[in-house]
């Protein structure tokens, strides 16, 4: 219960505190409403070299989520700004589930392509403390020595990088690729040398109703 009370909260918090002043205010219409549906599979790999080098060493553990996002009454020039919550089950090696509500900033049709990009920012609440995002000391196989024990934390930041593109059919329909990522932001959530976290590499798709 003080789980769900915590996420409640944080949620709250996300939606009142958001900027306005000096942006330019735009009419959003109801049916932008969207639901998000994606899964994905979990790498022991970190977020830059994911994104800058496609570099991935994948462990048997995934995720299926579902959530809602709306756009929010601003943009700045060629940002568009959106809110997104969802709920994660994670299956495999890890069995909890997750909750995550967060900003996004957006480049939406870029150069009038069906393509956009995306980057999240917000919080992510586990029922449990992830079994993978803690590592204790000793030598693996798959990344060598780990000098340090790794300790997680329930909640920690949630961040996500988005590619997305609309259907050629339809102008209400995205497919996506996403880097769905916990982190303990070297320290601020938890000890910071090495640093918590987990990266789910993910793809779904996200449709207006």
């Amino acid at each position: 219960m003080n789980s769900k009370i915590l996420f409640i909260s944080i949620s709250f918090l996300c939606l009142m505190f958001s900027p306005t002043e000096g942006l330019r205010s735009v009419t959003i219409p109801k049916e932008n409403w969207s639901v998000v549906l994606y899964g994905g599979i979990f790498t022991t790999t970190d977020l830059i070299p994911i994104v800058f080098r496609q570099k991935t060493d994948y462990k048997e553990s995934y995720i299926g989520t579902i959530g809602v996002t709306r756009p929010l009454e601003y943009r700045i020039r060629w940002f568009d700004f959106l809110w997104e919550a969802n709920v994660t089950k994670h299956f495999g090696e890890m069995k909890h589930w997750e909750a995550n509500a967060f900003y996004i900033v957006k480049i939406n049709r870029i150069y009038d392509s069906p393509f956009s990009l995306s980057l999240g920012e917000g919080m992510s609440l586990a029922s449990e403390n992830p079994k993978l995002e803690n590592k204790a000391k000793g030598y693996y196989l798959e990344t060598g020595l780990q000098k340090d024990a790794i300790e997680s934390r329930a909640l920690l930041n949630y961040m996500m990088v988005e590619v997305s593109s609309y259907l050629p059919f339809e102008r209400k329909t995205e497919i996506f690729l996403r880097i769905h990522h916990r982190s303990g932001i070297f320290g601020l959530y938890c000890p910071p040398d090495p640093n918590c976290g987990s990266n789910f590499v993910s793809y779904g798709f996200r449709t207006a109703f």
